[in-house]
């Protein structure tokens, strides 16, 4: 799968972002940079799902990348990120299961 450089990822990992948003990222513009780079990232195959929290004070995807550093830069990327006053968090989500696929076995040791 690519990553946003467009090289193929070998042991992606899966990485949580939330987006804090405030007030001065939500003018029509930078939105509609937001959107097409969002779009952009979903057609490469780094960001699989995303989406606003329902009340809108997170942007919130997941990322897959090679390494953490890796996510951290894409989601530093994002325009919406770059306003004044919005913190990213970006989580090393050690995803087990997915679509109902994977262990639902407790860790062992």
């Amino acid at each position: 799968m690519p990553d946003d450089s467009g090289e193929a990822t070998t042991a992606a990992g899966f990485y949580l972002v939330l987006r804090h948003d405030t007030a001065s990222n939500k003018n029509p513009e930078s939105v509609g940079e937001h959107l097409a780079w969002m779009r952009a990232q979903h057609e490469r195959g780094t960001v699989l799902i995303s989406g606003p929290s329902a009340d809108g004070a997170l942007g919130i995807y997941v990322i897959r990348a090679a390494s953490f550093q890796r996510a951290t830069d894409i989601a530093g990327t994002d325009p919406l990120s770059l306003a004044e006053g919005v913190r990213v968090e970006v989580i090393d989500w050690n995803v087990h299961q997915i679509l109902g696929i994977g262990s639902f076995e407790p860790p062992r040791g």
